[in-house]
């Protein structure tokens, strides 16, 4: 992702490595559960927005914690189903297929497409955390897509085409579509529709950090084109997305117990795959900044 993947970068006793020709720094030489200076979360800004995600190994967070080391980075979101909060604990989003005395303790099938969290609020998240605390033996990745990647490689023409253009994106959307026939996600009510109504936000974003332009588009939220009908619009974001997803983009994740990612919405999408077996355990923690 830029100048800086091509170094190690160092603060103090913080070091960041590569993991992958797409993105993703791995991050050691730092104590998740003490308080960060200034200098310290400064740095980490600049190492996520150059990178698209950080990885954390071994981080073995409370919850508290884990709210606690997000909140250095900015102000934590509450989701909009609070039936997927961890109890006591709304600023947890639980990701999970776990099941006690027959009711879900998490929201199943989260984020098996791509997309970008909450690109459907006037203020999408700037990133989210997300921390394992149990997973199968096989299967249950995750892949991140770098967006910077994606809008670079598109045609010059392609590229002032959709440079003055914007997008809708509506929550709604991915339950209209992947979650429409699955019993364990069912329909939004009145009520949340209410509180996602469609935005729009352009295509292309410029990152405030990097100072880089990322394609701004998913196919999790990204439903239309401002001032183009469906049949318009649709064959556009349909080669997008297909651009955006192309394999020399991509860092896939297999994941260990107590590993967090911190990923940059801004810059990077992402998709839980479902390559596992359901009866197995699957059970994360996820914190979500504003944007």
């Amino acid at each position: 992702m830029g100048e800086a993947l091509k170094k190690e970068f160092l603060t103090g006793s913080i070091r960041a490595r590569r993991i992958s020709t797409a993105c993703g720094a791995e991050i050691t030489g730092l104590d998740l559960k003490r308080p960060l200076g200034s200098t310290e979360v400064e740095a980490l800004h600049h190492v996520l927005g150059e990178n698209g995600i950080l990885l954390f190994r071994n981080t073995d967070l409370s919850p508290d914690e884990h709210i606690a080391f997000s909140r250095h980075f900015g102000e934590l979101e509450v989701h909009v189903i609070g039936d997927f909060a961890l109890p006591g604990k709304p600023e947890v989003f639980v990701v999970s297929n776990v099941k006690e005395e027959g009711k879900l303790k998490g929201a199943v099938y989260a984020g098996q497409y791509w997309h970008s969290d909450l690109s459907y609020m006037k203020k999408p998240s700037m990133g989210s955390l997300l921390l394992c605390r149990e997973m199968p033996e096989i299967g249950g990745d995750t892949m991140f897509a770098n967006m910077y990647l994606a809008y670079d490689t598109l045609s010059e023409s392609m590229r002032n085409f959709i440079g003055g253009l914007s997008a809708v994106h509506d929550y709604s959307h991915a339950y209209d579509t992947y979650f429409a026939h699955l019993k364990e996600r069912p329909p939004l009510t009145t009520g949340q529709r209410a509180k996602t109504p469609p935005v729009e936000h352009p295509m292309v974003r410029v990152h405030p950090v990097t100072g880089r332009k990322a394609l701004y588009v998913n196919p999790g939220f990204t439903k239309g084109i401002v001032g183009m009908p469906r049949d318009e619009s649709q064959p556009i974001l349909d080669l997008l997305f297909r651009h955006s997803t192309r394999a020399e983009f991509i860092y896939r994740h297999k994941w260990q117990v107590n590993d967090m990612i911190f990923w940059d919405n801004r810059c990077v999408t992402h998709y839980a795959l479902s390559d596992y077996d359901f009866s197995v355990r699957r059970h994360m923690h996820r914190t979500t900044l504003a944007g």
